[in-house]
């Protein structure tokens, strides 16, 4: 139990629209006020569309929390979706002896954080999928990822996790309190050695809010929206029909032709929003993870 011992913890949640993040945040405050905490949960968004970088947080104290601002200090992060690691300033602020959580199917030891900062990582895009949460495109993986949340800090009790799922997730419970239970049962963690030294005073919290997604006043170009793609269309061209119907409906204007008339993807553009596949009459678009 990693931060049993701090007065007060605070968590930052980063992931995409409909991964449920925000959820997330919300189910750990629910579950740290079952154990007999005192929570606080909020969110902050940039652009509220699926896909999107989400922000959310989470504070748990045994005494009333006063502050309100924005974590910019957080004692750990989690993140939902692993592309964005790679996107965005996830890090920034993390405390030197705070805990990075990753939904990642690779190994702990190859992510990436600031010395002395401790690692952990859950697969919970394939427990999602293994209890039907979500769809192969967009998994609900929050579930998972708490219950390694849980197992890794010890923030809250696995039991009062699975009850407030119970009492608050009106969808599929069952599905999600087994999910929360492989999560936790199947975090891995970093020998954390040398690194569990007592951590230092906090410093006072910043008013400003965590900056996280597009900026309305920039162009297309500089906002690069294949940032928010978590999966790729991939075009078959011997069975395209050049209907043009992948053109029509994309809504990014992530879609050209060749000189044949062939459609190919603009990928800077591209969202992964999944409408050119759908919208396919042959069905020639394949949606694919990690492309």
């Amino acid at each position: 139990m990693v931060f049993s011992g701090l007065p007060m913890i605070e968590i930052r949640f980063h992931g995409r629209g409909g991964q449920g993040a925000v959820i997330a945040s919300e189910l750990l405050a629910q579950a740290a006020f079952l154990d007999g905490k005192l929570p606080q949960s909020f969110p902050f968004f940039g652009v509220e569309r699926r896909g999107a970088p989400v922000t959310a947080f989470t504070r748990i104290d045994t005494h009333p929390i006063g502050v309100r601002t924005s974590i910019t200090t957080p004692d750990v992060v989690v993140v939902l979706d692993p592309g964005l690691v790679a996107q965005t300033s996830i890090t920034e602020g993390l405390r030197s002896t705070g805990l990075l959580l990753v939904n990642t199917p690779k190994p702990v030891e190859s992510l990436e954080a600031p010395a002395g900062v401790r690692l952990a990582a859950v697969d919970a895009t394939r427990i999602a999928l293994d209890h039907g949460l979500g769809t192969p495109m967009l998994p609900i993986v929050n579930t998972a990822v708490l219950g390694a949340l849980a197992r890794a800090t010890g923030v809250v009790s696995l039991e009062a996790l699975r009850r407030a799922i119970g009492e608050f997730v009106p969808a599929r419970p069952e599905e999600n309190r087994l999910a929360a239970t492989d999560g936790f049962a199947n975090v891995r963690m970093a020998d954390y050695g040398r690194l569990l030294a007592p951590a230092p005073a906090r410093p006072p919290h910043a008013s400003r809010p965590f900056p996280e997604g597009p900026i309305a006043t920039s162009s297309s170009e500089s906002i690069h929206t294949a940032a928010w793609r978590t999966f790729t269309p991939v075009i078959h061209l011997e069975h395209c029909t050049r209907c043009n119907f992948c053109w029509k409906f994309c809504p990014d204007d992530a879609i050209d032709f060749d000189v044949q008339g062939f459609p190919h993807l603009k990928l800077d553009y591209c969202k992964g929003c999944g409408i050119c596949a759908n919208e396919c009459p042959p069905k020639t678009i394949e949606m694919v993870a990690g492309v």
